[in-house]
């Protein structure tokens, strides 16, 4: 009797030891089906897949299908953000932004415009940058919010004036390579024509050796009046690089000057100013001071954004921060710490940063010294 229990007792024992091993095998297949399904779901955030909801969505959009086209559009969202695929999130964000205008939903085209700009700040070209300000310049505009629409007209003409002074230099550099291909064919024509009077001049020697040397000379002269010609030409035609001058340095507040900078504080702050601080720049204490900084600013700002567009078509960071460094001084004098401050933080960037990503706070900096250039001009007046 007793080893009949056993034995029964055993075969549980087995059983139970099977059904473990079974349902252990189970829960690992399960397991490793969901791991398999997770890592599928990771690839869709790919390139190709992206460009293809990207492309969905656009054609849901102009079949008139707006439901598909938003739900489509808006998974782009969440997908992870790198720096492959931020041109396409950002892309189906101004899709976006442009069909809720189109509806009339102004504050969600102001969301997808903004979304659009975070995604896209290092790869939207300029013409969807244009049209992206144009979207908030519109919402806002029908939201009554005048200070956003300002700013982002402000924006938006900074990157047009960028691009006339770009047209404007592709202008000046094709009539530059005009003129260089018409000195070429002067030089070419003049070295032509005094081969073949080499040639007459060798056939007349052959007639008259008496005046070899009378022609060797007449040849020599006009060749050196040729090479002189050319180096004229060549001075004239050359483009003269526009430099700024120095500023004056601007000598820093004396201890002694504080009684009469107060009254010159409170004669400045009469002014409406906004970038401009009144108590900075009337330490100064000396109303003669004040008015030559103001003037020499005057004076040199155009210049000095002159030279800031036309660095901002090279593409290139150094000249940048060239024409920018001109502007501390200034920015020193009047208390503008907070474009001071966003001026050092592009300095600071410029040797590891693309130029794209320095371009949205450069003119940022264009425009807060526009901004000061019309408080100078009043102050100028007030000041007299």
């Amino acid at each position: 009797m007793n080893q009949n229990c056993f034995i029964i007792y055993l075969s549980r024992m087995i059983l139970f030891r099977y059904i473990l091993f079974f349902l252990s095998l189970f829960l690992f297949d399960n397991l490793l089906a969901a791991s398999n399904e997770k890592s599928k779901s990771a690839n869709n955030s790919d390139l190709n897949y992206l460009q293809g909801v990207y492309e969905r969505g656009v054609n849901f959009g102009e079949q008139g299908d707006i439901l598909k086209s938003f739900t489509t559009l808006d998974s782009l969202r969440t997908a992870k953000l790198t720096a492959e695929n931020s041109l396409i999130k950002s892309r189906g964000m101004l899709y976006l932004a442009l069909s809720s205008l189109k509806q009339g939903n102004y504050k969600y085209a102001t969301v997808y415009s903004d979304l659009a700009l975070f995604f896209g700040k290092d790869s939207l070209s300029t013409n969807e940058l244009i049209s992206v300000y144009e979207i908030m310049i519109s919402c806002y505009g029908k939201l009554n919010n005048k200070s956003k629409a300002t700013q982002y007209v402000n924006l938006k003409k900074a990157i047009e004036d960028s691009l006339s002074s770009a047209k404007i230099q592709f202008e000046v550099d094709s009539l530059k390579q005009l003129v260089e291909e018409q000195k070429l064919k002067f030089l070419n024509d003049s070295i032509q024509k005094n081969k073949q009077q080499l040639l007459n001049l060798k056939e007349e020697t052959k007639t008259n050796n008496n005046n070899f040397i009378l022609y060797i000379s007449i040849f020599i002269i006009t060749l050196i009046a040729i090479v002189v010609l050319v180096i004229s030409l060549k001075k004239k035609n050359k483009i003269i690089q526009k430099e700024i001058l120095t500023p004056n340095d601007i000598s820093k507040p004396q201890n002694n000057s504080v009684k009469q900078s107060n009254s010159l504080v409170d004669k400045i702050d009469r002014v409406e100013l906004v970038f401009i601080r009144a108590e900075v720049l009337g330490e100064y204490g000396n109303k003669k001071t004040v008015i030559k900084i103001i003037s020499d600013y005057n004076t040199q700002l155009p210049l000095i954004i002159k030279n800031l567009d036309e660095a901002i078509t090279t593409n290139d960071n150094e000249p940048i921060i060239n024409a920018l460094s001109y502007l501390k001084p200034y920015l020193t004098a009047f208390g503008m710490s907070a474009t001071l401050a966003m001026l050092n933080e592009v300095e600071a960037e410029a040797p590891t940063e693309k130029t794209t990503k320095l371009l949205s706070r450069v003119f940022q900096i264009r425009n807060h010294i526009r901004r000061a250039h019309d408080e100078t001009k009043a102050l100028s007046d007030m000041l007299g």
